[in-house]
């Protein structure tokens, strides 16, 4: 339930404050840096990384979903190489917005080095957060779990029950005296 606590108002109103800067700021950046080099060259340098992210996509956002796909059909494991491609489809995508934190955030992340470090640090344990979380809100009782760890859970004990808690008991019946379906 971790993400449910880290989900709280303030932190809430902090991502929209952030949300709100962050154009702010690229605007103020962008003015100054046209002040700074002139409009002209700070035209060439936003479509040039917008061309840049537009080339970075077409490469390798058609290969990401088909190595995606190819790994869902030989239920092969590893999530780096497709985190790999999905972070380099993201600074593709931040490339082609106009700023200067986007582009720099996105030429960092086109660096194999950085994106590799990234996944070591623990971007990787956001993503398995995120998919645990998911596993948890749609009703099922077991996270998402690789195929060693199966091995060594104890057996599985199947069966259906019954909240007794949540039906009105009926008039003249005790819960000891319900039937439970085994």
């Amino acid at each position: 339930m971790y993400w449910r606590e880290l989900m709280s108002q303030p932190f809430k109103i902090a991502i929209i404050l952030l949300f709100a800067a962050f154009p702010l700021v690229e605007i103020g950046l962008l003015i100054r840096l046209g002040r700074m080099i002139g409009v002209g060259w700070l035209a060439v340098i936003v479509i040039g990384t917008a061309f840049l992210g537009a080339y970075v996509i077409r490469k390798v956002g058609l290969s990401v979903f088909e190595r995606a796909l190819s790994r869902l059909g030989s239920e092969r494991q590893g999530v780096s190489p497709l985190f790999d491609g999905f972070v380099q489809v993201l600074a593709g995508v931040l490339l082609i917005f106009p700023g200067v934190i986007s582009d720099v955030i996105g030429l960092l992340l086109l660096v194999p080095q950085i994106r590799r470090a990234l996944i070591r640090t623990g971007l990787l344990k956001l993503v398995t957060l995120f998919h645990y979380q998911a596993e948890v809100d749609r009703g099922s009782f077991h996270a998402a779990h690789t195929e060693a760890q199966e091995e060594t859970d104890g057996p599985v004990i199947e069966g259906e029950y019954e909240r007794l808690s949540e039906k009105p008991l009926r008039q003249g019946r005790s819960v000891q005296q319900r039937r439970y379906r085994s």
